[in-house]
């Protein structure tokens, strides 16, 4: 295979490089730099109108161009990974709501038999994130509380496979630190969400293995001066990485101005936490079996509480610009290198380095993905 050169604006992990270049091989990265003379037989796409990016990550996305990950087929799973390679998301957890445990089990063998299959036709699936069952009912948003369960770690090993990278909990539950440190063994990632967790639950979720937090506000115990509770501690616990939904719904822009002025880079994360519905229009949805109305992009049961998103990652990044709650190149990270960190995969994943997988999109000024890469595969391309 001969050697692919983009030529354009280059967004590295702490500034942009003009007049760039990024060069592959194969499934890699072989160089980034400084524009130079590129060899006869490559193939050139001359973009210096445009940014080249390192592809997206979303480790929290149930779904989207509707289907819902919790009950699709191999060719569902294929239509959602296009849709998301379309909008720059160059690897994903597919995320699973709060469901019965036969659900979740039978969507994590689906799930399991697309990634073992090795087919690269869009955003490539690098693991699974369980939203639940382990929450705690005062705070369960859009979960499902019928199937809501008390910690246990019987329940816990009939979900658990080597794909499932990311679990959400509620830290405070009682049987839940046992979980937590069970999990820590495993080096599977915990996150505290849907919880009412005290500050003194969270340090010692901390000591266990606790190390990241789900959708940060949402689904959680508000902050209070006196008990900061779950938000405060994440806040100023840099052993914490947080979650943020850029969608103009979940966070105020002063809420994402305080995490993003609080949190250093790399310990916050842009999500898009979307449902069936994004890339569709407003009209109604499902999540997890439960009735969703979409009015304007905005997702919500019919009690009104908020059911995840529409967002999509470029539009996150758009917002997350254009609100000027952060540069370009660090709105980019939070979509690339931090979630890439969350997961451990910053060796492979995240960023446009020398030797790292060839995953990249390209964008024009207004956020549109013009072209997104897997691999060194070209997935989508609307140069």
């Amino acid at each position: 295979m001969k050697k692919r050169v983009f030529i354009g604006k280059v967004i590295l992990k702490d500034r942009i490089l003009q007049k760039g270049m990024v060069e592959i091989e194969e499934d890699k990265i072989s160089y980034v730099g400084e524009r130079k003379e590129v060899d006869k037989d490559s193939e050139v796409f001359y973009l210096e109108d445009f940014f080249i990016s390192p592809g997206f990550i979303d480790i929290h996305i149930h779904g989207s161009y509707g289907r819902d990950f919790l009950n699709s087929s191999f060719n569902d799973m294929e239509e959602i990974s296009y849709f998301l390679a379309s909008k720059g998301v160059t690897s994903c957890l597919p995320t699973l709501a709060t469901s019965s445990l036969p659900e979740m089990k039978k969507a994590i063998y689906e799930i399991e038999k697309y990634i073992s299959s090795n087919v690269i036709k869009g955003t490539k699936f690098i693991g699974i994130h369980l939203e639940g069952p382990f929450l705690n009912p005062d705070y369960k948003g859009a979960q499902r509380e019928d199937a809501i369960l008390k910690p246990d770690l019987n329940s816990l090993n009939e979900l658990l496979s080597p794909h499932v990278k990311l679990i959400t909990l509620a830290p405070e539950l009682e049987g839940a630190l046992d979980l937590i440190s069970y999990l820590s063994k495993k080096r599977v990632i915990i996150s505290a969400g849907h919880t009412s967790a005290l500050s003194q639950d969270v340090e010692r979720a901390i000591s266990l293995g606790l190390s990241h937090v789900t959708h940060l506000f949402n689904g959680m115990r508000p902050l209070h001066h006196r008990e900061p509770g779950i938000i405060g501690v994440a806040l100023v616990d840099d052993r914490l990485s947080v979650e943020i939904i850029a969608d103009g719904y979940h966070l105020s822009d002063h809420i994402l101005k305080l995490v993003t002025k609080i949190k250093p880079r790399d310990k916050v994360v842009l999500i898009t936490d979307a449902i069936m519905a994004a890339g569709l229009s407003n009209g109604e949805y499902s999540l997890a079996g439960q009735r969703v109305l979409v009015r304007d992009g905005k997702a919500t049961l019919e009690s009104g509480s908020l059911a995840g998103s529409t967002l999509t990652m470029n539009k996150a990044i758009k917002n997350m610009v254009e609100k000027e709650i952060v540069n370009l190149v660090d709105a980019v990270y939070m979509a690339s290198l931090s979630p890439a960190k969350v997961i451990g995969m910053d060796g492979r994943k995240g960023s446009l380095e020398v030797s790292k997988d060839a995953d990249l999109t390209v964008l024009d000024e207004s956020f549109n993905v013009k072209l997104t890469m897997v691999e060194g595969h070209i997935i989508y391309n609307a140069l």
